[in-house]
């Protein structure tokens, strides 16, 4: 299940007592939903993924949560039993008891499963995304047990409001806020958005078509899901043409989605602005991120 590298790295990252509950469900749930060849990816983050085979499923992944983001792991629960396969993966089986510390779930493994960041076409990239998008939002059963697309807004400003070293993000952020409320006052859909949906979260199938994975749970107007896409294109492109290219990608997709690329730019701004302020929360920001999705904003 672990090699004697993983085991070392695995105890330090999430310490002994959350590492050996990790280590128990995975043995406990291999049992109990039969799964074989069950072996550790190597990865470490707030959930323990492992690769496995099930007689009745195929091949499969176990994600088993740590301590932390018990909400995070319900919401991705819940939006993937509500989906029920479609765009995203399939949930087989599942158990969580938050007050037992338990957060087990089986999931689809796609295969090949690359990540559609590894298709070198952008043409490709946005068609696949453009795809997807048209047909992933639906209408949550309970809109109440999961977060406000708006809440995470509202947060991230009065989060960095309080922080004077912070003023000019602040100032941003504000400005942020103030265009979403315009924004949100005439796209005003509630339906169940991804919340991360961009290409490394998009993987490919064997024959061809692609899956999302990792749902974030949030409401909102099914726009609110553009610009995270966006930010990590953005955020992976060489500075020598970015301006060309992201102006390109709005384009491309305000015309594939039949949205205004003013809005399109206008979320792009907020969602830049908001992703700095959560960098700021844990270590530093840069704010050249924010002007530059503002001069894109602006852009004719």
């Amino acid at each position: 299940m672990f090699t004697e590298t993983q085991l070392e790295k695995a105890t330090n990252y999430w310490g002994k007592e959350v590492f050996d509950r990790i280590a128990q469900h995975a043995k406990v749930y291999a049992d109990k939903w039969g799964l074989t060849d069950v072996r550790f990816y190597d990865s470490y983050s707030m959930n323990a993924i492992f690769y496995c085979s099930s007689k009745t499923y195929g091949e499969c992944v176990l994600k088993i949560g740590g301590d932390d983001q018990d909400k995070e792991f319900v919401w991705e629960h819940n939006i993937l039993q509500e989906y029920n396969g479609s765009q995203y993966i399939r949930m087989h089986a599942s158990d969580i008891d938050l007050e037992k510390r338990k957060k087990v779930m089986l999931l689809e493994r796609v295969s090949p499963g690359d990540e559609l960041s590894c298709e070198p076409s952008l043409d490709k990239r946005l068609a696949v995304f453009s795809e997807l998008f048209k047909k992933m939002h639906v209408q949550p059963a309970n809109i109440a047990i999961y977060k406000k697309y708006s809440e995470g807004v509202d947060d991230n400003l009065n989060t960095i409001s309080k922080r004077m070293e912070c003023r000019d993000l602040s100032e941003h952020m504000a400005k942020a806020r103030d265009i979403f409320v315009t924004i949100a006052s005439t796209y005003t859909q509630e339906v169940l958005l991804h919340g991360d949906l961009q290409y490394h979260n998009i993987l490919k199938r064997d024959d061809e078509t692609y899956a999302i994975i990792d749902p974030q749970g949030r409401i909102g107007d099914p726009i609110f899901d553009i610009p995270r896409y966006l930010l990590v294109e953005c955020y992976n492109m060489s500075e020598d043409h970015r301006d060309e290219q992201m102006n390109y990608i709005i384009e491309y997709l305000a015309k594939s989605l039949k949205i205004p690329s003013k809005i399109i730019r206008q979320c792009f701004y907020i969602e830049i602005t908001s992703f700095e302020c959560w960098c700021a929360s844990v270590g530093d920001y840069d704010i050249n991120h924010v002007t530059f999705a503002e001069k894109i904003m602006t852009a004719e």
